[in-house]
């Protein structure tokens, strides 16, 4: 069976020499699982029109040998206080890290975090021109309003992160039910400060995974630190294929 549900890792830490070899463990163990890779080296790709500093070229590479990985570049839309033409220098600077040589590390995609979830006149406009010229640049397009956003959102972008949370056993569930069925495959999910046992993480994946929601992450801690279930929430979301 062919796994639909991507794991969508936002991995906000520093590459320090090791650092990411509990991701690289996961990436090796677990090759039927895609894994959608947020890169943000500072809250961005920092400079403009520059590359990465030694530790992440190193660290980006290692990811890019192998199938099952997509790396996406952080950008943060900041609720549109920012000028649609700087968000666009950050996905420039993203996309030419394609040109650096000799190592390989280009990025597939751009994750905008601190994205509006309401669609009107303004709204449109200004995520509409983002989303179109990210698309130029073959590159897709990930939006997080981190809520129940506009259906019309899913028309610019190719995945919304429709739920992100912090871990609550009565509530988990009942949010990512919350989202449009017809919307689940291009939806993400996550949970962060996650509190319960294996089995019950196992449970939520499945959960998840059976609702043919597109991407997922379930982590016990926050976003710059190896979660302790890491192994296990991995293990789970193949074990669903």
């Amino acid at each position: 069976m062919v796994l639909l549900t991507s794991i969508l890792l936002p991995l906000y830490m520093y590459p320090k020499p090791g650092d990411w070899n509990w991701v690289t463990k996961a990436i090796t163990a677990y090759p039927s699982v895609n894994f959608d890779i947020i890169i943000n080296p500072h809250s961005g790709p920092g400079p403009i029109n520059t590359f990465p500093d030694p530790n992440y070229l190193t660290a980006i590479a290692a990811f890019n040998a192998f199938d099952n990985t997509n790396l996406l570049g952080y950008v943060d839309t900041d609720y549109m206080h920012r000028e649609t033409r700087d968000v666009v220098a950050e996905v420039d600077t993203y996309d030419n890290w394609a040109t650096h040589t000799p190592e390989n590390i280009h990025i597939t995609g751009i994750f905008f975090d601190d994205c509006v979830s309401n669609w009107n006149t303004t709204t449109s406009a200004s995520m509409s021109s983002i989303a179109t010229q990210t698309h130029a640049r073959n590159l897709s397009v990930a939006l997080n309003p981190g809520v129940i956003a506009d259906p019309a959102f899913f028309n610019i972008a190719d995945r919304v992160l429709m739920v992100e949370n912090r871990y609550d056993a009565t509530k988990a569930l009942a949010s990512v039910g919350v989202v449009p069925a017809n919307e689940h495959a291009k939806s993400s999910v996550m949970f962060y400060g996650f509190s319960g046992t294996v089995v019950e993480q196992e449970g939520l994946v499945k959960e998840i995974v059976g609702a043919g929601i597109g991407s997922l992450y379930v982590t016990t801690v926050d976003y710059v630190s190896e979660s302790a279930l890491w192994m296990q929430f991995v293990a789970a979301v193949d074990g669903c294929r």
